[in-house]
């Protein structure tokens, strides 16, 4: 069985310069329809890197300045039991509590389940100490500066600056693609017919939207890349993609167009929101 010809390219660092080839081989091809019979090419291969970088940032006690860290522990609550079953009176208790009131008093039930907790950093890794930091002390700093989590979008805002030719979509590194369509909720009065003509003038435009896009509360967002697709069929879509970041393609390794590939900027990115930065 051939083998595919990049299935052996290595992970590569993320070092200044231009791209190094690590794959050497032959592409040997034989398909006499296409008129392409008994032709070999001598390839070499480079991996486009990305640019997705983590959020780097860390919890402190805002009342000691003391860094935080997370644990998952299991926790002992006592409650009763109301006229419907509904847990009322709930209380944290501690193993030691539970052995001595609550399993010989009848009246109390207790449940035990796994809660994160806060506990600082320094006192549980250097010496075992697990001293606890109220969830409510808790606050997230970087680089000396505190940030508050991204909430979720529930509208998606593209700016003056937030297009791209679609012919540039390939640069983009999407992890999932959404197809969007009319809400047809009443109380919206969204119709197909306007989506269709905003996938149309897109397609017209040959443009794609680009704006920033949160799933939910913490610190990963993503470039939403709105753009539409038609198929040779002629259906028509309006597509979002979720993009962790751009290829960084190495002009060096440009076919064609070299001097014009090297004066076009990178593709446009979500803006991000203030007071948080992606680590270099």
């Amino acid at each position: 069985m051939a083998k595919n010809i990049f299935s052996e390219v290595e992970k590569q660092s993320d070092a200044a310069g231009a791209s190094r080839a690590s794959w050497r081989g032959v592409l040997a091809l034989n398909i006499p329809t296409l008129g392409l019979g008994a032709v070999e090419y001598h390839l070499r291969a480079a991996k486009a890197h990305g640019d997705l970088k983590p959020v780097n940032f860390v919890k402190l006690d805002k009342k000691t300045g003391k860094e935080v860290v997370s644990r998952e522990v299991p926790r002992m609550y006592r409650y009763k039991e109301g006229p419907t079953g509904e847990r009322i009176d709930v209380e944290e208790i501690t193993p030691e509590e539970a052995k001595k009131k609550v399993r010989f008093d009848g009246k109390w039930l207790v449940s035990v389940r796994t809660e994160k907790r806060y506990f600082l950093k320094h006192e549980l890794e250097m010496s075992g100490q697990w001293i606890e930091v109220p969830a409510e002390r808790i606050i997230d700093k970087q680089d000396g500066e505190e940030i508050e989590p991204f909430e979720r979008t529930t509208r998606v805002e593209v700016d003056k600056d937030g297009f791209v030719p679609i012919e540039r979509l390939e640069e983009y590194k999407f992890k999932e693609v959404y197809q969007l369509a009319p809400d047809t909720d009443k109380k919206v009065k969204e119709t197909v017919g306007r989506i269709r003509q905003l996938a149309r003038y897109l397609m017209e435009k040959q443009t794609a939207l680009v704006a920033f896009f949160s799933w939910g509360r913490g610190y990963q967002f993503y470039t939403a890349v709105i753009y539409p697709y038609e198929r040779k069929d002629g259906k028509l879509w309006l597509l979002m993609g979720m993009s962790e970041g751009i290829l960084k393609l190495d002009t060096t390794w440009a076919l064609e167009g070299e001097a014009e590939a090297e004066g076009l900027p990178p593709v446009p990115t979500a803006k991000k929101k203030p007071k948080v930065v992606i680590s270099k």
